[in-house]
């Protein structure tokens, strides 16, 4: 897999760093905020919720002892005579008794479904926020560390200069000229021979014939002229 990036601006990675610290930030709060509102959740279920209601068991026991007694006490004053009713006392004792069967189930659904659906909700969203919490609370740091030192690096390639050749004086130059320009001459030269046609070899002329009229055959021709005169 490929591990380049085409970077075209190092202001995007800039703007881009700045997006992702805010982000974190958001994403830090976030979480804190749910966890306060877990909780919250559940102390009040665990503590308020469970704890009134177990209360008002306690209560309502009380109630229905209470109307118990009220219900024996109406049943022996009204022996002996008929004109004594305990109906209201038999109402309120019912009435006591189904309070009270209110209060203890409402203890068992608190107990026994509420808690432990609330406890297993909680587990589910700790396995899925903890990695990004751990992100957050470490290597997102390094990340941030990690763009910066890479965005640095950038800028200080994008800073460098290309290198140029070194600038020649002006003997150096002419030499430099003159030394081209016999080179091209001589580059010139053999080319212009490897183009042209051999040319035929020449016939050698005898040396010992020389032209008429030239001084030394004037010189012999008197020379014999002599000779004869003076024979």
């Amino acid at each position: 897999m490929s591990r380049s990036a085409n970077v075209l601006s190092t202001q995007t990675l800039k703007d881009f760093r700045i997006t992702l610290c805010n982000f974190g930030e958001e994403a830090r709060n976030a979480l804190s905020g749910v966890e306060m509102e877990l909780r919250r959740t559940r102390d009040w279920l665990e503590r308020d919720q469970l704890g009134y209601w177990q209360a008002q068991v306690k209560r309502r026991q009380q109630q229905v002892m209470q109307a118990r007694a009220d219900l024996h006490k109406r049943k022996i004053s009204q022996q002996g005579s008929d004109a004594v009713s305990d109906s209201e006392q038999k109402e309120a004792l019912r009435d006591a008794e189904r309070g009270l069967r209110i209060a203890e189930e409402k203890v068992d659904l608190i107990k026994k479904k509420l808690i432990p659906f609330l406890h297993h909700e909680i587990a589910e969203y700790h396995a899925h926020a903890q990695p990004l919490g751990d992100h957050l609370a470490g290597g997102f740091e390094r990340s941030i560390a990690s763009m910066e030192k890479m965005t640095a690096a950038l800028e200080s390639y994008l800073a460098l200069r290309v290198p140029t050749a070194p600038k020649l004086d002006s003997g150096a130059e002419s030499g430099a000229a003159a030394t081209t320009k016999a080179s091209s001459t001589a580059d010139s030269a053999r080319t212009a021979e490897a183009e042209s046609p051999a040319e035929p070899p020449q016939s050698e002329e005898p040396t010992s014939t020389q032209p008429a009229g030239s001084p030394g055959t004037e010189s012999a021709v008197g020379e014999t002229l002599v000779s004869g005169r003076a024979s």
